[in-house]
């Protein structure tokens, strides 16, 4: 939701597969020219491999999200497409009606531009249609429950990260489909606050920046809530995973809703004191501000994990759940 420049002056990079190995590719969605690029693992099987779209949030890019995430090491690991797509003017048009964002105002078909990249995928390397999943951040966490919503048919499940649940989601969608989904969220975002209400972008980088207002947002528990008021039967648990690092002095808090009809799953990971970040993602500028590498909370693992859970409950897949 920020436009933050890269800089990684400060400490070198950590292992990260280069975006040189990735394809950039160009297809036309809704009478609009759009951009993604795409990383297939090179020691593949010779089967139909799953997708996992990373979205980077507003005012970021596909390329920025490589070097966050870190998700192309995943796919080397697991045996999936990482495929990071690029928002229309740098943003998704997640379904807040965000007055300021062209892409709001031009009403982009952003859900179509992911059937269409899906069906170009398919063409080039055979695709598992029923292991396809998206996580995004911020503004990407938003869309990524729009993908959810509207093309549940496609999309097996997601994951937001600094990000709950919009109200114009909910406005879009009020019978959510029985999809998993998972959060994680800070209790120090400064951007998107957990506890509901309005997002605030601020207008630069200064301490004191003004802000601009970007829509209301349930809280955090409330967006577990309303992503499990389908499920026809629920099982609730919680537990505290304990901090390893020095950013994090207080247990993070882990909620679980389960369908007991289905297995479907909504989780999420509250954060103490965590901040607009991916955690354990390669930081924009600085630390304090705006990520880390920590392994209290590994977002590439968890996500991922959660998508091979996800896959191995449904009947339509034959093969085990990505790749052991």
């Amino acid at each position: 939701m920020i436009t933050i420049p890269f800089s990684f002056f400060c400490k070198s990079l950590p292992n990260v597969v280069p975006v040189k190995d990735h394809t950039l590719e160009s297809i036309v969605s809704d009478g609009i020219i759009r951009t993604f690029r795409y990383y297939i693992p090179k020691n593949r099987e010779e089967s139909k491999l799953p997708i996992v779209f990373i979205l980077h949030g507003g005012g970021g890019s596909g390329e920025g999200m490589i070097y966050l995430s870190r998700m192309s090491e995943k796919a080397e690991e697991y045996g999936f497409i990482a495929v990071y797509p690029d928002g229309y003017a740098n943003r998704w048009n997640d379904g807040r009606k965000i007055a300021h964002s062209l892409t709001d105002k031009r009403n982009t078909k952003d859900v179509q531009f992911f059937r269409d990249m899906v069906e170009y995928l398919d063409k080039k390397i055979s695709v598992d249609q029923n292991r396809i999943h998206a996580v995004g951040i911020s503004n990407g966490g938003f869309m990524t429950q729009r993908l959810l919503c509207e093309a549940n048919d496609l999309f097996r499940s997601g994951y937001s990260v600094a990000a709950v649940t919009s109200k114009g989601i909910v406005d879009l969608c009020p019978n959510p489909p029985t999809k998993s989904i998972g959060f994680i969220m800070g209790t120090g975002d400064d951007v998107i606050p957990y506890t509901g209400g309005i997002v605030s972008i601020p207008k630069d980088l200064s301490p004191n920046a003004s802000r601009i207002p970007a829509g209301e947002v349930l809280s955090f528990s409330d967006s577990l809530k309303y992503w499990s008021s389908q499920f026809s039967c629920m099982e609730e648990t919680k537990s505290k995973k304990r901090h390893i690092n020095k950013f994090w002095k207080r247990d993070i808090e882990y909620t679980k809703l389960t369908d007991c009809a289905n297995d479907e799953v909504v989780e999420g990971y509250l954060i103490p004191g965590g901040g607009h970040i991916w955690p354990n993602g390669f930081y924009y500028q600085n630390e304090k501000q705006y990520g880390y590498l920590s392994k209290d909370l590994d977002t590439r693992e968890i996500v991922i994990q959660f998508f091979r859970k996800a896959d191995s409950k449904t009947k339509l897949v034959q093969n085990d759940s990505f790749r052991d």
